[in-house]
């Protein structure tokens, strides 16, 4: 019996294996790509979760006419206000407390209530009014409300690379340097964000956050 031997094409080989390569390199990147799809959306949907979870609680907790009522605009604002607390990261916390600073007319009324003393990573929220601008030093949050927005840049200047979350409700106030700005479009809030403006103040403003944000500023 005689054998034959015939020299393998070595040009067909390379091409077999590289498409064998290609395939699973493939494969390989549309698995990954399912996980980071899977894991985005499992994050944006807890959070939508929890903010309405949290509107729903605000809402439900006043009487019991307010089952029956319409989610008001500052009633809104106020999940919205303890939800920027909560995913907001300030340097070096040594105190319990974080006080959350109303400066100007306040517009939330009782709503605002419902925040006071609850906790935030193991922080108490304490609400304030100061009525002298000199005292917002001494605030981890200010809201800055329109009645006072014709003193934002000396509110600004104030905060400048301090470790304080700005927040407001006035349009146009995040291209000026307020790092958070909520706005109503569409009966819905909204919010801007001034990423750069929080770096420098040391402030850290997550990425589960800034993915809901109408507009980063960086």
């Amino acid at each position: 019996m005689v054998f034959l031997y015939t020299k393998p094409n070595l040009q067909v080989i390379r091409r077999s294996c590289r498409k064998i390569w290609l395939f699973l390199k493939l494969k390989y990147a549309i698995l990954n790509y399912k996980n980071k799809l899977l894991i985005y959306f499992k994050e944006k949907i807890l959070f939508y979760l929890a903010l309405r979870a949290l509107s729903s609680l605000l809402i439900l907790s006043y009487s019991p006419l307010a089952y029956a009522e319409q989610p008001t605009e500052y009633r809104m604002k106020v999940a919205f206000l303890y939800n920027f607390a909560v995913y907001t990261e300030w340097p070096d916390r040594h105190g319990q407390d974080l006080n959350l600073c109303i400066y100007g007319e306040d517009p939330f009324g009782e709503h605002l209530q419902h925040l006071q003393q609850k906790k935030i990573n193991g922080y108490e929220i304490i609400i304030q009014h100061p009525k002298n601008i000199n005292d917002l030093s001494n605030c981890q949050m200010i809201f800055i409300t329109r009645s006072v927005i014709n003193n934002l840049d000396d509110i600004i200047t104030l905060s400048h690379e301090k470790p304080i979350l700005t927040v407001a409700d006035t349009p146009g106030t995040a291209s000026q340097g307020i790092m958070l700005n909520m706005a109503v479009k569409e009966g819905k809030i909204t919010f801007e964000a001034n990423v750069l403006t929080a770096k420098k103040s040391g402030l850290r403003l997550s990425s589960q956050l800034l993915r809901f944000a109408s507009k980063v500023y960086q």
